[in-house]
């Protein structure tokens, strides 16, 4: 077996195929929710997005299996990568845990300052741009049309 395989199927293939299984379930449950007919309805816009992952997977799936037999990357750096992914995951949590203290904007960009630096990026004004811009535009997007409150802090007024 060599590295980035779990047997003679790439890893990425896995995914795929994994991906291709939790979007089929996740599909039928959603059409099996609402009845059909020719309007919008609740389910719509997650129906869509299944739809979208399962094309992307299935493009991921045939690109894995087509691409020539590669060696994996050293133990090293997939030991730091999963550990990076652990750490964001980590990170991930503590950004809902703070979201009800310090609300939306707030726990957003430091959220996003963290995962900045956690995956390596280095350059301070593009971290502030992005932890000031992608808050403020999803926080005007979901209050002022899809009328969606996102939490406000109970600690800072």
């Amino acid at each position: 077996m060599t590295r980035g395989t779990i047997g003679r199927v790439p890893a990425d293939a896995w995914v795929a195929l994994v991906l291709l299984v939790a979007c089929g379930f996740l599909l039928s449950d959603l059409l099996a929710t609402e009845g059909s007919g020719a309007y919008v309805k609740t389910t719509t816009l997650p129906t869509a997005l299944v739809l979208v992952l399962i094309i992307l997977s299935l493009v991921l799936l045939g690109g894995s299996l087509l691409r020539p037999a590669e060696q994996g990357p050293p133990v090293g750096q997939v030991r730091a990568g999963l550990l990076r992914v652990v750490a964001m995951l980590g990170w991930t949590a503590g950004f809902i845990a703070a979201l009800p203290w310090f609300g939306y904007l707030m726990s957003s960009m430091v959220f996003l300052i963290g995962a900045n630096l956690l995956y390596g990026n280095r350059k301070p004004i593009g971290m502030i741009l992005v932890a000031v811009a992608v808050p403020l535009g999803l926080l005007l997007f979901f209050e002022k049309f899809m009328i969606v409150l996102l939490p406000s802090s109970r600690l800072i007024g």
